[in-house]
């Protein structure tokens, strides 16, 4: 069973307050509270004795409130907005206690349900015009109505409206939950200076916190580590973690692999970890395909990688604003999964332009477009270039195992680019540069450039 506590003139909070004291389970709607009261009878006697308790506690912390109970949280909303005192329906009868209400009522209560597509106050007042019209003045001449024909004229907005007078619970009753705060922390009788020692605090810290979230079915989004040095600093790092988890060994892992590229100054006296909870990962398997390493095992590795290498050089490539041949950032990885509606969209947009271009050469000819692929070197690589006196070159040769060289026999360019001279000059942050598309005579083709600061050519890119 559940009841109802309505009161215009009070306060959200004291609701809440006034619910608390009766049962864990209650929803806080605007001015009226729903509290689910099944097992009170052994408490408190009879649904009436519960009803008149829950009036009385109120009254006593000087709310005046109406309440109602009934064998659904529906008929329990409606009853108490409808009528004064203390309202008991036993369970079964909601439809006949509801059916001598004039619908003004039901308007109220239908904005209690769940909300509908667009803005609700107009789905409502839309849908209360056609009753008005149809000349319904009850909730039981809305409860008579053929539910199939109401969808057909009102949509899904109507039944919901139908459900409500007919008393029946259009939506279950979500619990209020506090904001939990997942934190712990720990004052060291001695410092510690050492990462073996802080695993252990780390793994004292991180169990009971991982078994709350796994009652919670909840998931460590960001990882906050805080050790107050004895130098009275605060040494603070925070974890934005890839995926949902709250695997022990995998959470002190990764924290202590952070703390080992980015070190406390002093020893540690005090050790706090601050959780910031996410929904928990639902993760399905399949019969048909490779398993896939877990997410606690990529963050690991991941974590290991930066910790060896630095945390500049681990992450996914992504391209920069500049005109700087090559440039790019490494970015953090991120799981970015893309519907098949974009793929479409993106596949869809590649063949028009490989249309367009084909119709460009000639709508008489059946034209196949040839598109030349550039290989770029990471790194460029040196090479040996003889020039004419217009700076043409005239040989390329290189001492790298698979590169070749030989005459030119064609070359294309230059083609001069430069800029960020005023980060620093062209040697450090800056570029200058001639680039020259180059065929040889035993069948390579690459791109070479003259570095006007160093004045050394280099093989860039290799042309497919």
């Amino acid at each position: 069973m559940y009841a109802c506590l309505h009161s215009a003139g009070a306060s959200r909070p004291a609701l809440q307050e006034i619910a608390q004291q009766f049962s864990p389970r209650y929803e806080s709607r605007g001015d009226l509270v729903v509290i689910d009261v099944r097992g009170l009878e052994r408490l408190f006697g009879s649904p009436r004795a519960i009803g008149e308790e829950l009036r009385r506690d109120a009254a006593d912390r000087g709310v005046r409130a109406r309440v109602a109970i009934a064998g659904t949280q529906t008929a329990a909303i409606v009853l108490a907005i409808a009528r004064p005192g203390v309202v008991v329906i036993e369970p079964g009868g909601e439809a006949a206690a509801l059916a001598p209400l004039p619908i003004d009522v039901l308007r109220r209560a239908a904005l209690l349900g769940p909300p509908p597509d667009g803005d609700p106050e107009r789905v409502a007042l839309q849908v209360f015009s056609a009753f008005t019209r149809w000349g319904l003045k009850t909730f039981g001449e809305i409860a008579a109505l053929p539910p199939d024909e109401l969808s057909a004229r009102l949509g899904r907005q109507g039944l919901v409206w139908h459900a409500i007078a007919r008393g029946a619970d259009v939506r279950p009753l979500v619990p209020d939950v506090e904001d939990e705060r997942f934190e712990a922390s720990l004052e060291l009788e001695w410092p510690i200076d050492g990462l073996e020692p802080l695993s252990f605090v780390l793994t004292r810290l991180l169990e009971p916190l991982s078994l709350r979230l796994e009652q919670r079915d909840r998931g460590v989004a960001v990882l906050h580590v805080a050790l107050r040095l004895v130098t009275k600093h605060t040494h603070a790092r925070r974890l934005e973690l890839p995926t949902p988890m709250r695997d022990v060994k995998t959470l002190r892992t990764l924290a202590l692999l952070d703390l080992e590229a980015h070190p406390p100054e002093a020893a540690i006296d005090r050790v706090a970890i601050v959780i910031d909870p996410t929904p928990g990962r639902v993760w399905q398997h399949t019969l048909f395909a490779r398993p896939h390493p877990t997410p606690e095992q990529l963050s690991t590795l991941v974590a290991r990688l930066c910790a060896a290498m630095g945390q500049d050089r681990i992450g996914a490539p992504v391209t920069v604003d500049s005109y700087r041949p090559g440039a790019f950032e490494m970015t953090p990885f991120a799981t970015e999964h893309r519907n098949d509606e974009q793929r479409r969209t993106r596949r869809t947009r590649r063949e028009q332009l490989v249309q367009n271009s084909a119709n460009s050469a000639g709508s008489a000819f059946n034209v196949v477009p040839v598109f030349a692929a550039l290989r770029r070197c990471r790194q460029p690589v040196p090479a040996r270039v003889a020039a004419d006196a217009h700076g043409r070159p005239v040989k390329v040769t290189t001492d790298r195992r698979g590169f070749a060289g030989g005459a030119v026999v064609r070359a294309t360019g230059p083609w001069k680019t430069s800029g960020e001279w005023w980060a620093g000059g062209a040697g450090q942050a800056g570029w200058d540069r001639d680039e020259w598309d180059v065929a040889l005579s035993d069948g390579g083709a690459y791109r070479v450039f003259l570095d006007h600061a160093t004045r050394r050519w280099f093989i860039d890119a290799i042309l497919d």
